[in-house]
């Protein structure tokens, strides 16, 4: 039985310069995360298998090139995820950046970030 994706409604997600809201789904079983809006489902996460890259559990991959220049940085800004680290890959040596996605039913802190709550 695989598990159901996690959801958060109403997530304006800015593309630089086109802004979409909708509904943020993390599909943890297949690393994936997608932006569902009332038109179209768009595709924020990239698969890197072809690079031998597999994200971490609770990561997905988002490329830095094309119409998501600048993404992973605007998701990290609006607190959605937080960038992990980056990786070179293509043959245009593009970026893409491996990051955590934000739980929205667990009240946790990201990997690496210590408790503050004493």
């Amino acid at each position: 039985m695989s598990a159901e994706p996690t959801l958060e409604n109403g997530v304006t997600v800015d593309f630089g310069g086109l802004e979409l809201t909708g509904t943020l789904e993390h599909d943890e079983e297949h690393r994936a995360l997608w932006l569902l809006t009332e038109a179209s489902q768009e595709a924020l996460s990239v698969n890197l298998e072809t690079y031998g890259l597999i994200p971490d559990p609770g990561c997905v991959f988002i490329k830095d090139w094309s119409e998501h220049s600048g993404l992973a940085e605007r998701l990290q800004v609006a607190g959605l995820v937080k960038i992990i680290r980056s990786f070179t890959v293509g043959p245009f040596s593009s970026t893409a950046f491996e990051v955590e996605v934000a739980t929205w039913s667990v009240s946790e802190p990201a990997r690496g970030e210590s408790d503050q709550r004493r």
